[in-house]
């Protein structure tokens, strides 16, 4: 009997190291898909804007380009290295993020303030598609979250709301209030997504979406956009129609008026 109750201590003992080496193999094959996606996507957002400004850089170096096309291009160039300063920001943070690097360091902060600088980082777009952007929000309306980060949130869903807006469209922002939370409705009336398309967020089956000028892209400030909710202790919800637009409802704990 002795030997029976060691034999079956110890095979239990190696049924749980089993089930926990299952696991780790399991969670590490998870983690290497994500970042094989990951890694797509950064590939992706970072050759797009590069091989614009290799192309029309070769124009302008050929002689082939008059003045007012260079006039032209150049609004092009200023608006893809903005998207790649934007793309490698949010791979510097989404890195830090998984070291553990990126710590949430919540306060008080006005929301109007934090969407001024949002805007005022995508005139160049704005002007250029001929956006009407209208705000309706508060100037006492106060988050408590950490205010680099939601400037992050905002401005990838504001680039997503432009970038997949028609031209001479329009994106409105607003925001209501449900106890101590805020809710900030991002809503714009382009390609908008379909159902397939919409379930597949925020998963690592994540699908390529064509914007209004016919390039693709993956989402990773979506990913890190979400991310960045999560810690501030909100939530994110998408309604979207194809041909009709995308309202993208971000819910933040409710802050005080700073001193």
């Amino acid at each position: 009997m002795f030997i029976v109750v060691i034999v079956f201590y110890f095979k239990r003992i190696q049924t749980e190291y089993q089930r926990k080496i299952e696991k780790q193999q399991q969670a590490l094959f998870a983690m290497n898909k994500d970042k094989e996606k990951l890694f797509s996507i950064i590939a992706h957002d970072i050759r797009s804007p590069l091989a614009t400004l290799e192309h029309v850089l070769d124009m302008y170096q050929d002689g082939h380009l008059n003045d007012m096309e260079v006039r032209r291009d150049f609004g092009i160039l200023h608006e893809k290295v903005s998207q790649l300063s934007a793309t490698l920001d949010n791979m510097l943070r989404w890195s830090s993020r998984s070291m553990q690097g990126i710590q949430t360091r919540p306060r008080h902060f006005l929301l109007l303030s934090v969407l001024s600088e949002v805007l005022h980082f995508f005139d160049l777009i704005i002007l250029q598609k001929h956006i009407t952007v209208e705000i309706q929000v508060p100037e006492t309306e106060a988050l408590y979250a950490d205010r680099d980060q939601v400037s992050v949130i905002l401005r990838n869903i504001f680039s997503n709301a432009l970038k997949f807006s028609f031209q001479e469209g329009s994106v409105s922002i607003k925001t209501t209030n449900a106890g101590d939370m805020v809710a900030i409705h991002i809503e714009d009336h382009g390609v908008g997504m379909d159902t397939e398309l919409l379930k597949s967020l925020f998963t690592s089956s994540n699908q390529a979406a064509l914007d209004t000028t016919g390039e693709r892209g993956f989402g990773l400030g979506l990913l890190l956009s979400n991310e960045f909710i999560r810690l501030n202790k909100g939530t994110i919800d998408i309604k979207s129609k194809l041909d009709e637009g995308t309202t993208v409802t971000i819910i933040l704990p409710k802050g005080e008026m700073p001193e």
